[in-house]
């Protein structure tokens, strides 16, 4: 027979006595602070703590030895405050600095901290610090752990950014003359008369002043300029490569360039290494250009024929050209792909999961009716970020000048007219044809097609403050003499064109590394530039975003 268990009784609670103590302990620290805020720590006397409390003048002796140690008692509750209100739960979040410095300054501004009772005392024992050591250390050992702490959220902010011409030092000193600055001004109003929403909105002015895109635009504002740490800053390239590149549609060529079965063009894209093959009814498919063994590439020329089979000439696989496994190759058919026409451009993308993707590129009208010569494509490695030549090419559409070459071509170029004019004239365009239209395919491609021809601009990211820039130019076909002069000419035009187009984005760039450089508009930006800038400061930590953006 098993003995019963003797069940142990409830662990005490604390007794009354006890908890009654501790009340009446911050009852008297409590009034304290009134007291301290009325009449200031050289006035404020024990028959004035206790009158405010309430209570007896004997208690007091009760908790505390002295007046003195009444108001260390007070100072070091108000210290203890502030650190498990602002430092700790500020301290959490150090990884993500924005939100970090935005509940800083949502918190330091509060009533909880910064009501005027409680900001008077923080002055008024500051005013006394010099002649008393103890209040000197609380005050002290609380600024100094506010000051590493601001300090360090700013250094980790410059990092993510890449803003590393800021110094950290002198912007933390900022931000905290900021916020006491706005604290000197509760200690001379009344509650009733402190705009909380105002003081936080100037305090977040200054950091967006100093991080444009970051902690949001103000109200119904767009950024007139991006940081220049957005020109080179790995966290922000790798969420344009998500966000921006991953699912974008690309070019990859024209439709006449796979005229055969097995015809195939190639594209090593930023979002997506494609392939886009005739099959033998006639279809285009769009592949994923990758080897299921490993991630090599099937095909590494740009364009060609394949006999009838995609192989892998390392691993012996082989597919049929719509990307279904062939004869004893095992596993699954070649991922597939997005396809669209606009016109005859072919575009490719990786496929989302979004129910509304993006509409596919417009056509490329009068393009279709011109014989047009095998392309010529050609790539140039920029010493630029892919947003400083996007950024060009969408000021130009709106009207800016083109880069100016030098010689007799370059002069004689500048007196034919507008940069699409001259090029298409070069390219064969015949007088009197309607001039060629140009257009920006988001994120990265400014196409321009007419009679002349077509030419594409394809911006790829290779690493911050560097790109590649991709161009295929679809001239009018050499028939005659002439025509051979002109394809000669154009070629030249073109080069020196490009060449100044390169030259002036890497001169930007280096601007924009120079420490001196400071984000500002002197015009009114073009609304695709605005569009385009928008995009990217939603990509910035805390950027501003739409209503239904993801996080």
């Amino acid at each position: 027979m098993t003995r019963p268990r003797r069940r142990r009784p409830p662990a005490a609670a604390p007794s009354r006595p006890r908890a009654s103590r501790a009340r009446q302990r911050q009852r008297l620290i409590d009034a304290c602070i009134s007291a301290l805020h009325v009449h200031g720590p050289s006035k404020t006397t024990v028959e004035k703590v206790v009158a405010i409390a309430r209570m007896s003048p004997g208690i007091v002796r009760f908790y505390f030895d002295s007046k003195d140690a009444m108001l260390v008692a007070s100072l070091e509750f108000l210290a203890a405050e502030f650190e498990e209100r602002l430092l700790v739960p500020i301290a959490a979040l150090r990884s993500r600095p924005v939100e970090a410095l935005a509940t800083l300054v949502d918190l330091y501004l509060g009533v909880e901290l910064a009501s005027t009772r409680k900001v008077s005392v923080w002055y008024a024992f500051w005013g006394e610090a010099s002649a008393r050591q103890e209040y000197h250390d609380i005050c002290g050992s609380r600024d100094d752990k506010f000051e590493e702490l601001v300090r360090d959220l700013i250094a980790r902010l410059i990092e993510e950014t890449g803003a590393r011409h800021l110094d950290a030092d002198a912007i933390a000193l900022g931000l905290i003359g900021v916020l006491e600055m706005l604290w000197q001004g509760f200690a001379f109003q009344t509650e009733s008369t402190i705009d909380r929403g105002e003081a936080k909105r100037r305090a977040l002015a200054y950091l967006r002043s100093v991080f444009p895109g970051a902690f949001g635009l103000a109200p119904g504002a767009a950024p007139a300029a991006l940081p220049a740490g957005a020109y080179a800053s790995a966290p922000l390239l790798e969420a344009e490569r998500r966000a921006l590149f991953r699912h974008a549609w690309q070019f990859a060529g024209l439709g006449r360039e796979l005229g055969a079965a097995g015809a195939f063009l190639m594209l090593d894209g930023p979002g997506e290494r494609a392939l886009v093959v005739r099959d033998a009814a006639g279809a285009l498919n769009a592949l994923r250009n990758s080897c299921h063994q490993r991630p090599h590439a099937l095909a590494m020329s740009r364009s060609g024929t394949f006999g009838g089979l995609i192989c892998c000439p390392l691993h012996g696989l082989s597919y049929h050209l719509d990307g279904t496994p062939a004869g004893a190759t095992p596993g699954a058919a070649l991922a597939r792909l997005e396809l669209a026409l606009a016109g005859e451009l072919v575009f490719v993308r990786a496929p989302a999961d979004d129910a509304a993707p993006p509409p596919a590129p417009d056509a490329a009208p009068g393009a279709a009716a011109v014989p047009l010569a095998a392309p010529v494509v050609r790539e140039h490695e920029v010493a630029a970020d892919w947003k400083v030549l996007v950024e060009r090419w969408l000021e130009r559409a709106a009207g800016g000048a083109e880069p100016r070459g030098s010689g007799p071509e370059g002069a004689a170029a500048d007196a034919a007219g507008g940069w699409s004019a001259r090029r298409y004239a070069a390219l064969g365009a015949q007088a009197g044809a309607a001039p060629p239209r140009a257009s920006f395919v988001a994120p990265n491609q400014l196409i321009e097609a007419g009679a002349g021809g077509v030419v594409v601009l394809q911006v790829l990211p290779v690493a911050p403050g560097r790109a590649r820039l991709r161009e295929f130019v679809y001239g009018r076909e050499s028939r005659t003499r002439i025509d051979r002069a002109l394809a000669f000419l154009a070629a030249r035009l073109e080069a020196r064109r490009l060449a100044a187009e390169v030259g002036l984005a890497e001169s930007v760039q280096r601007g924009l590394e120079s420490p001196g450089y400071v984000a500002e508009a002197v015009a009114d930006a073009p609304p695709a530039l605005v569009a385009f800038r928008q995009s990217i400061a939603r990509l910035l930590p805390g950027g501003a975003r739409d209503p239904g953006d993801p996080p």
